[in-house]
């Protein structure tokens, strides 16, 4: 009888190795830190990018080009908690209006946008017309649509490295 118990013991215990082991590697991919802001953060028009994490961005209003742009942060660093919204700030969330003026669809976009927690070390700001002076930024375009080729994303240089 002490021979079965021992022989599951092993295994129970072998098992428990293992679940703590996956436990400890899934939470420490995702690493300890904020992507670093612009530097680890990219905007793609095409879909995913290998890598990367990233959230879709998208407005069924203007469904000509939208499908496949995604905003991303280099995989292995902390989720930055971002959330995109084409209806309107979400609450509890810092959101940041994206939004293009221009063009013909431009009435559907005034209710969107970029959100991340309220804790978050980033603080964002959308530019229709460049760069924002002393910000550091990356370009949102969607070749698609002629008025999205001078749109940033803009946020203070640094933010995000320290939890």
């Amino acid at each position: 009888s002490s021979g079965i118990n021992a022989e599951y013991g092993d295994h129970f215990n072998m098992f428990l190795f293992a679940v703590i082991l996956l436990t400890t590697a899934s939470l420490t991919e995702a690493g300890p830190n904020y992507p670093y802001w612009p530097k680890q953060f990219r905007w793609s028009y095409t879909g995913s990018i290998p890598g990367h994490n990233c959230i879709s961005v998208h407005e069924p209003g203007d469904p000509g080009h939208w499908g496949d742009n995604k905003l991303c942060w280099e995989a292995g660093y902390r989720n930055p908690g971002l959330r995109w919204s084409y209806t309107g700030p979400i609450s509890g969330m810092k959101c940041t209006n994206v939004r293009d003026p221009g063009g013909s669809k431009a009435n559907h976009w005034r209710d969107n946008y970029l959100c991340v927690p309220r804790n978050s070390p980033y603080d964002f700001t959308f530019s229709w017309s460049g760069r924002k002076s002393g910000k550091g930024c990356i370009l949102i375009n969607e070749p698609g649509n002629p008025h999205w080729n001078d749109n940033y994303l803009c946020g203070t240089i640094g933010a995000g490295p320290s939890v």
